[in-house]
């Protein structure tokens, strides 16, 4: 296989991770300019609703393909020297997992992966009841206890946490 269509996936890769995330950001910020200096709170024309997706799309198909238009310059430029640089592999492979990693850690963090916390234990366990609410004491309060409420809001049952925590 040439160079050239090497280092064409060798910044592709990384490229549809990086051009995505880069499109995130600037999407947020457009959006964010809009809200603040021109419509706020109010209802935004029906144009936005169909150039915001739009404008994202384009943003990252455009850097997405320059990563790739790179990549095919660099490998075309690099096809007289034998064999493939193996850092730029190792480089290429750390651009394409370190955004995916920050990602999970990120997504880990804020309990979207892996155990759930309590106080949503909590409330799995008093809505599978058959309950409106729930609630728990403060963290550091000593109580390890989940409340669930009725529909009018009077606490209806007690449970310890480790009754229905450990059953999981």
């Amino acid at each position: 296989m040439r160079k050239r269509y090497i280092y064409t996936i060798l910044f592709g890769v990384p490229g549809f991770v990086i051009s995505l995330t880069i499109s995130f950001i600037i999407f947020g910020m457009v959006t964010g300019l809009l809200w603040l200096y021109f419509f706020g709170d109010n209802p935004w024309p029906q144009t936005t609703e169909k150039t915001l997706p739009l404008f994202f799309a384009l943003m990252f198909f455009l850097l997405w393909i320059a990563f790739i238009t790179v990549g095919y310059n660099i490998g075309k430029n690099l096809e007289q020297e034998p064999g493939v640089n193996k850092k730029h592999v190792v480089v290429s492979l750390i651009l394409t997992i370190t955004p995916l990693l920050i990602i999970v850690i990120h997504q880990m963090r804020v309990g979207n992966i892996g155990p759930k916390s309590e106080s949503i234990l909590c409330s799995d366990f008093c809505s599978q009841n058959g309950y409106s609410a729930s609630g728990m004491p403060p963290i550091y309060s000593g109580q390890d206890v989940c409340s669930c409420y009725d529909e009018f809001g009077n606490e209806a049952l007690k449970v310890p946490i480790n009754d229905f925590v450990l059953s999981k």
